[in-house]
This record gives structure tokens, sequence and C-alpha cells, in this order.
């Protein structure tokens, strides 16, 4: 994934839905730990949609490979009930912007919800305090080629008929 790129469709709910990798450098002095967010808004002044919270990343972590597993902790995402990289699949047709952000702390997130609790919210408000520095990819995703195939293969249609 580039900056401002198109997030290759294996990361999608349209793809196998594994996380992508991630790859960081140039954190802070101080930084104990990272933490990922992965968000979008809908529509402007819409609350964010968070797909991703990994948080509880060692400091010595710089990098994450595709579909990672046993690198710190999964939060919650607004999609599902797993805590789990939840892979972008709108509904709608055209183009969503979506965020990846690096958080380097000076402290591991003392977070006061466990779980399937700890949303975007409650992760932005434990490390207010102690986010050292962050960097954010910013990338699309547009599904109009799979919406208006779906629609394409509706055949419910009453055209024509009178009663």
């Amino acid at each position: 994934m580039t900056e401002g790129g198109a997030l290759p469709r294996e990361f999608t709910g349209d793809g196998a839905g594994v996380s992508p990798p991630l790859e960081w450098k140039g954190a802070p002095a101080g930084t104990k730990s990272f933490v990922i967010i992965m968000h979008h808004f809908p529509h402007e002044g819409d609350p964010a949609r968070w797909y991703w919270i990994l948080y509880n990343i060692p400091n010595t972590v710089t990098s994450l490979t595709k579909a990672t597993k046993g690198v710190g902790v999964n939060g919650s995402n607004c999609v599902g009930p797993d805590l789990a990289y939840a892979p972008p699949h709108s509904k709608g047709p055209g183009v969503k912007k979506y965020t990846i952000t690096v958080y380097a702390l000076s402290a591991q997130p003392k977070l006061t919800v466990s779980g399937k609790q700890v949303n975007r919210d409650a992760m932005l408000a434990a490390i207010k305090d102690i986010t050292l520095g962050q960097a954010e990819l910013n990338f699309t995703y547009d599904r109009t080629d799979v919406v208006s195939a779906e629609k394409g293969s509706d055949t419910s249609s009453t055209k024509g008929s009178r009663r």
C-alpha cells in the first residue's frame, strides 16, 4: 500500500479479508509500545467507523506481516463480534477513504475497559497523554464494480407486472 493508493482487494471483504502488511520507522526516543488504529468516516459529520485496533505492540516491532498473528492485542471493530481486523466491505458504490494510524507511546495504554469494549474512542482516550508521535497512511477502496454486479444479479424484479 502507498499513501493515497488503493487498498488491494485481498485486504477487503471482497478478497481474503486479511490484515495488510505495515512498516514504520523513526519512532521518537522513549517509545515503549505502539498502537495501530484503522478507521474511516462514512460521510462528513458521521462518527468514525473503525476496522482494526492493535495495541501493546512492543517497541522492538517496526513491521507487521500480512495476516499478522501473535503480535500485540486486538481490540474491537465496528463490524462484528471478533476481536480482530475487520476488512472493509462497504455496501455502497464509490470511493471510500481509510486511514491507518500508528501511534508511538511512552507507556502501555491504561484502559478502563476490556475486550470487546476496546473501541476507537476508548483507545484514543487511553493514549491521549502518552502519545509521543504518530504516522498516518491514507488509502482508498472502491466497491463500485462489486456493488454494480450484485445489483445486476437481482432477479426479483416486478417490472412489467400489473394487477
